[in-house]
């Protein structure tokens, strides 16, 4: 168990050295597609509860890349962003 952060720059030391191992896994297209989806998902509902038409838009976009997402990474052009 780590010991605990006791001072100011002690967390920033660990936030800043967290982020950089998480870098790669930030720096992949694939998670800034899911967070549009999940965006375009948030969106929809949104606009399905005021009623507007253009939520179909909305949700139609984040069902048609979470359907297309399989042939994406058959073809290769999405690889997971964990490897």
């Amino acid at each position: 168990m780590e010991k605990p952060v006791k001072t100011p720059r002690e967390a920033l030391k660990l936030i800043t050295a967290t982020w950089r191992r998480a870098k790669p896994f930030f720096a992949s297209i694939e998670v800034w597609l899911m967070v549009v989806v999940a965006a375009a998902i948030v969106g929809g509902v949104f606009l399905a509860a005021m009623g507007d038409a253009r939520c179909l838009l909305a949700i139609g976009f984040a069902v048609g890349y979470l359907v297309a997402r399989p042939v994406l990474h058959a073809k290769g052009i999405l690889s997971w962003p964990f490897l």
